[in-house]
């Protein structure tokens, strides 16, 4: 009986400890879809207009391997068939060469803008320099847009950390309020948990737009790769006098 007495006593406590533990875990998430949303609100601030925009560019960014302006499209489609026919590779300096290219060779090429204007600089004898100009005008505007976005992105992961900052000192502050001669753990963990919680939701969402941030990076980097591989092809199209033939 004395038994039953206990268990009888006990069980109240332990519903309401799990009672807590619900309630805690709920205002655990509520705080982070709090935080979400004013990330979001950051984001639409620095991106304005172009908020839809930035988030389609960053879902094909990170989920695909296509280039967001078509003319970078043209410049990665060409450099890979660029490098097939005059085996160019990165040394062990790093700098781009080819193999031994014959002069004079007919080379077929993609179908695309950019190689028709090559073929037609060629055709010319305008020389690198002009060709290599030509190319940079299917360069520059996919770099500008990967770095307008990528700017975006980095504003966001830098400031979510210091918001952050400002909910762990609005605990902390309110842990102090409450510091007193009959004060108790009990009393002070509302205010602790709000502190830690708001420094490891500005760290995380920190850390997700800084990944997202990064693709818009790396994208830029292959960018200026192919660009890098382009204009040593020309140098080697037009001192070799090879023949350009587009592909049916």
């Amino acid at each position: 009986m004395a038994t039953d007495d206990k268990q009888r006593k006990l069980t109240p406590a332990k519903r309401d400890n799990s009672d807590e533990n619900r309630s805690g875990a709920g205002a655990g998430a509520l705080g982070f879809f709090g935080f979400l949303a004013l990330a979001a609100l950051v984001l639409f601030y620095v991106a304005g207009a172009e908020m839809l925009d930035l988030m389609k560019a960053t879902f094909t960014v990170f989920f695909s391997q296509k280039h967001l302006d078509p003319k970078a499209v043209y410049v990665q489609q060409t450099v890979a068939a660029l490098r097939h026919h005059l085996k160019m590779r990165k040394d062990s300096d790093g700098v781009v060469r080819a193999g031994i290219v014959e002069k004079g060779i007919k080379i077929k090429l993609p179908d695309n803008p950019l190689v028709r204007d090559i073929q037609a600089v060629l055709k010319r004898e305008k020389g690198s320099e002009y060709a290599g100009y030509v190319g940079h005008q299917y360069y520059v505007d996919c770099r500008e847009l990967y770095d307008h976005f990528h700017a975006h992105l980095e504003f966001v992961a830098g400031v979510m950390p210091l918001l952050g900052l400002i909910g762990t000192v609005v605990g902390l502050i309110g842990m102090f309020d409450k510091l007193g001669p009959n004060t108790s753990v009990e009393t002070l963990a509302p205010e602790l948990a709000i502190s830690l919680q708001t420094t490891l939701y500005g760290a995380v969402l920190a850390s997700a737009f800084t990944v997202l941030a990064s693709r818009f990076d790396q994208r830029i980097k292959a960018l200026e790769y192919d660009y890098d591989v382009f204009t040593h092809a020309i140098d080697v199209l037009v001192k070799n006098e090879v023949v350009i033939e587009v592909e049916a």
